[in-house]
């Protein structure tokens, strides 16, 4: 191999190839069908960091300590809108939590022929949640989408 010179390519097309064969393989789909599953983390501290004075003046704002755990949510949505059974735990999602949100709250709302879209999270990735799934007549898709972080401004 030669050494030469590279030629730089953004890193961005990656995420577009990517975005790219998720809405190809979406439009294969009947939208109907799809059911959407994320989670989401927050704390009860979580205060904003600006606050209204008048001028000239500092502006005050109460805060909780920063006590407790984090609590998560994890949730389904649907074409319609209709947001399916949601459950809350303290702390972060792991294999366990995510199972048992399935098991108790969303496979007995699903119907033959669902389809349930998952980001690449480990805790979805499980043998138990394709069992719990399949065995409804769904059907398991994971989305190829790269994660997207954003900050809270």
């Amino acid at each position: 191999m030669a050494y030469q010179k590279k030629s730089p390519v953004a890193s961005e097309r990656e995420k577009e190839e990517a975005r790219g064969l998720w809405r190809w393989l979406a439009s294969r789909f009947d939208a109907r069908r799809l059911v959407f599953i994320d989670e989401s983390g927050f704390h009860t501290s979580m205060t904003r960091l600006r606050a209204r004075a008048p001028s000239g003046e500092w502006a005050y704002g109460k805060v909780p300590r920063n006590r407790g755990k984090n609590t998560t949510l994890i949730a389904s949505i649907t074409f319609e809108g209709v947001m399916g059974a949601s459950m809350t735990i303290e702390g972060a999602t792991d294999a366990k939590a995510f199972e048992a949100y399935i098991e108790h709250f969303l496979a007995p709302t699903l119907e033959e022929g669902q389809v349930v879209v998952l980001d690449g999270l480990g805790a979805h990735r499980t043998d138990r949640v394709n069992e719990l799934v399949e065995a409804k007549g769904a059907d398991l898709l994971f989305s190829c989408l790269p994660t997207r972080r954003t900050s809270i401004r």
